[in-house]
């Protein structure tokens, strides 16, 4: 098995460890100035669509508000509300005391489906009245789940605060191919949804060229730090040799780029356009490779060892998947 892959100096509490941060990277620039440029326009609602794995959710979950905050000035209430599928089990109430919570955290939800409507009314006028638009803006991610009925409430809710003078866009994030399209959500059999909510549409891509992937490591070695307020960045929080003697993760997007093309499944049918999962993964294991070699460091930065990084992050499974069902939607 050889050696374990995270060294014994290296703190378990370390964000690339525990993998819980989010690196910047071309595709959520595209993703902010969208969805800014729908909010000037004040749509009703639009659709950002791309395949499981690509970013989507980080994007949305780590970086959407505050970007939006630094070009609105925050004139503008955003809510964020990640959809859990639960079925034919769903229920008015359940629906919207969902959607409460995601307004009103610690909101105290009533027992029948009027009541909590009700307040759930209430609490998005007072947002809107916060400020002179009187425009709330609902992100929901993992949007792909909603049912016909869910859509039909969002709908029932939409007009009711329309008639209060209040405009609520309706931003759906979901885990579609490349080849699909948002409005296919509407095969749920909602043509109201699609006709207020799905006008609109932006892909989001992966990583689509060696610079972009370079841009996006080089996170790693200037954008991050850990421990708060240390200013030490990852790489060399995790490699503090080998980040002493040169060592930049950043100059690596080449290799990287060139070893997830080598890593596509035999037959690969579709983009040029690869996951975040597979470009965060691979990084994460060579920077722990590089961490654990003390004075060797160089050994883990070769082709091979790219390769067994790629390989080690599922991106060949990922791919197959994306290739598979791309194949089966043009057939």
């Amino acid at each position: 098995m050889g050696d374990p892959l995270i060294p014994d100096h290296v703190d378990l509490a370390h964000p690339v460890i525990r993998r819980s941060y989010s690196l910047f990277t071309p595709a959520i620039q595209v993703l902010a100035d969208t969805v800014r440029d729908w909010i000037d326009r004040r749509i009703k609602g639009g659709t950002i669509f791309g395949p499981s794995q690509f970013g989507k959710s980080s994007a949305v979950l780590n970086w959407l508000g505050k970007l939006l905050d630094e070009r609105l000035k925050g004139s503008v209430q955003l809510i964020v509300w990640v959809h859990q599928d639960h079925g034919s089990s769903t229920s008015p109430r359940s629906f919207f005391s969902r959607l409460l919570s995601a307004a009103n955290e610690g909101a105290k939800v009533r027992r029948d489906a009027a009541t909590v409507h009700h307040q759930l009314v209430e609490r998005l006028i007072q947002l809107a009245n916060s400020n002179s638009s009187r425009y709330v803006v609902l992100v929901i991610d993992e949007a792909q789940s909603m049912t016909q009925r869910e859509w039909l409430w969002l709908v029932q809710l939409h007009a009711t605060l329309e008639a209060e003078g209040v405009l609520l866009c309706v931003i759906s994030i979901a885990s579609l191919q490349f080849n699909e399209k948002p409005r296919e959500l509407a095969m749920t059999g909602s043509a109201h949804a699609a006709a207020r909510f799905m006008l609109f549409e932006s892909q989001f891509h992966g990583m689509r060229s060696a610079d972009e992937i370079s841009y996006v490591l080089s996170g790693y070695d200037e954008d991050t730090e850990w421990p708060e307020g240390s200013r030490i960045c990852f790489t060399a929080g995790l490699a503090p040799r080998a980040y002493a003697e040169g060592f930049r993760i950043g100059t690596y997007g080449a290799h990287l780029w060139a070893t997830l093309h080598d890593c596509l499944p035999v037959g690969y049918g579709g983009p040029e356009d690869f996951p975040m999962q597979s470009i965060a993964s691979a990084a994460r294991i060579i920077l722990l490779r590089v961490a654990g070699a003390g004075s060797q460091w160089e050994d883990c930065l070769t082709m091979d060892c790219w390769r067994q990084a790629v390989v080690g992050s599922g991106h060949t499974s990922l791919m197959s998947l994306v290739s598979h069902y791309a194949g089966h939607r043009s057939r």
